[in-house]
């Protein structure tokens, strides 16, 4: 046997030496760990809502569950985007500066073109931003961290330039318009039913096609993806695409739900959105981010944020309470993946 067999060899065997030991600590986890693993987050969310239910009468009612729904609907579909670029292993600042150009936009061009060109006149700019970031990203070799930072300083300098500081209003003579964001169906408001109309082609998308296959099999091994035969950077910036068109459609919302567009303020939408991505990846227990898990987490930071309101908690304990559950969300994804080498470092 030759060297470079012998070397082989050992390899091997330390391979599944190491898969053994994986294997063994996975059958020492006891069966209220794994329980814990799978329905911890779902627990806590029931519980907050018991303990606020009975702190305040007026938090268990369909009223305020209405409003909890309505409140997050444009944070929901930004962390429904940013999911996407998680799962392929980047990050994307740029999303809440997204909303707020898609919102100017589709408000600019409404006199113009009507209201459903300028949607989809504002739906393809904010396309084009994600491909941008996605082509910076990947054949510009660039980090995703950074180049998604300059593009948001970037479009908030265009947003301030065109609008001169100023919202722009819209026209209470588009009913239709208007209506997506401020119609009901019954006691349920349109916008509710338009995210869940996104949610459930995102969620078919990404369990039933290639499209969430390969952009989980390069967010997990990029390497591995890539001698498989993915094209690893085309995946990638699907997956910007993707980010940047839900928050353009969250933009969209947003300009009907006012009848105007601002400036500024979708900054505001980064920090939940992370926080609910990484809270959301410890749903069921998966340890990766995945859409259901970011909704419920989207759905479990604005019912807190409705429960303290109610209870009397003043307005900086809630964003104290976003920073502490990004921080908690991130260490449990750690404990739900201790059998992976930690390489990431960035």
């Amino acid at each position: 046997m030759t060297q470079a067999e012998q070397e082989s060899l050992a390899k091997a065997k330390t391979m599944q030496d190491a898969v053994a030991k994986t294997q063994t600590v996975a059958r020492k986890e006891s069966s209220a760990m794994r329980f814990l693993r799978r329905w911890g987050t779902i627990i806590v969310l029931v519980m907050a809502a018991v303990g606020f239910s009975i702190a305040s009468p007026y938090f268990a009612t369909v009223s305020n569950l209405n409003n909890i729904l309505f409140s997050m609907i444009v944070s929901a579909l930004v962390s429904l985007g940013l999911t996407w670029v998680v799962i392929s292993g980047s990050f994307d600042l740029s999303i809440g500066l997204t909303v707020t150009t898609s919102s100017i936009l589709v408000a600019f061009l409404i006199p113009i073109l009507g209201p459903w060109a300028a949607i989809t006149v504002a739906l393809v700019a904010a396309c084009l931003i994600g491909a941008v970031n996605g082509i910076l990203v990947t054949y510009g070799r660039l980090s995703g961290i950074v180049v998604t930072l300059g593009v948001m300083f970037v479009l908030s300098g265009i947003n301030i330039f065109i609008t001169g500081g100023y919202q722009v209003p819209v026209g209470y003579d588009e009913t239709a318009f208007l209506y997506l964001g401020q119609g009901k169906l019954g006691i349920i408001g349109v916008p509710v039913l338009i995210l869940l109309a996104v949610f459930l082609v995102a969620l078919i998308a990404a369990t039933r096609t290639r499209i969430g296959h390969y952009i989980a099999a390069v967010g997990d091994n990029p390497m591995a993806a890539f001698y498989s035969g993915i094209n690893v950077y085309r995946w990638v910036i699907l997956a910007f695409i993707l980010s940047a068109l839900m928050s353009g459609i969250a933009g969209v919302i947003v300009t009907s739900i006012s009848s105007s567009a601002q400036p500024v303020g979708g900054e505001g939408y980064l920090l939940e959105a992370f926080a609910a991505v990484f809270l959301g990846a410890t749903v069921l227990g998966k340890g990766k981010p995945h859409l259901l898990g970011t909704l419920v987490g989207v759905f479990f930071l604005y019912m807190v944020d409705s429960g303290m309101n109610m209870v009397g908690f003043p307005f900086a304990a809630r964003h104290i309470f976003q920073g502490l559950v990004l921080i908690i969300a991130v260490g449990a994804n750690a404990l739900l993946n201790r059998e992976e080498v930690h390489l990431k470092f960035i």
